[in-house]
């Protein structure tokens, strides 16, 4: 039931309305057409719901997919790499050793580190055939150097081709928008606060933990 739901929750998204009221209309006339053909209440219940799920989500189907890959692609390729470290000095870091260039949501502020470093983004074609995905990296790169200390990696998807009909604004979805759905908007963003800082503080060292 609860896969039926999503499934009915991609074609409520991703489709204008008239359009899936028209698909529904035709499943629904198709499927009662086939269970006629067959003999015994159960049978034809059966093969009536078969055909109806077949003909109303086949156009559907790249969305399907795609939120199915998607949703591997965020388990198991998106996250965080750190390329090299960086050691701050003593007077970027509190008494009790907190970092004075780290907001509370875990996001660099820039006057306290100046204009040193900077992201940059970086997107590629992931995958471009039957489903949309695009591979999105996001580099933070020491301008002195103008060497990359870390990067973070997702994926963001867009919709299937009945999306096109859509007056909705929203022409995809990424790892966060899955993530915010599995984990709930509000644990989603304390974790994501949370490691948005573990993975900075990776890259920025102290002296002290260099002793």
């Amino acid at each position: 039931m609860k896969f039926l739901n999503e499934l009915l929750g991609f074609a409520v998204l991703t489709g204008p309305l008239w359009l899936i009221l028209i698909l529904l209309a035709i499943a629904t006339w198709i499927a009662v057409k086939a269970a006629k053909r067959f003999e015994g209440r159960g049978v034809q219940i059966a093969v009536g719901v078969l055909v109806f799920l077949l003909v109303f989500f086949v156009p559907f189907g790249d969305e399907i997919a795609g939120r199915i890959y998607l949703g591997h692609l965020c388990a198991t390729e998106a996250g965080v790499k750190v390329h090299q470290t960086v050691e701050l000095p003593a007077e970027y870091w509190d008494e009790h050793g907190k970092p004075k260039f780290l907001n509370p949501r875990g996001v660099i502020v820039k006057a306290a580190l100046g204009d040193r470093f900077t992201w940059r983004s970086v997107s590629e074609r992931y995958i471009n055939w039957f489903i949309r995905i695009d591979k999105e990296h996001s580099f933070l790169q020491d301008i002195q150097s103008k060497q990359d200390l870390g990067e973070k990696i997702t994926f963001v998807r867009y919709y299937g081709w009945l999306n096109q009909f859509s007056p909705a604004p929203n022409v995809g979805e990424s790892c966060r928008n899955i993530w915010a759905k599995r984990f709930g908007r509000d644990a989603f963003f304390q974790k994501e606060n949370s490691e948005e800082r573990d993975f900075l503080l990776k890259i920025f060292t102290s002296p002290a933990s260099s002793k």
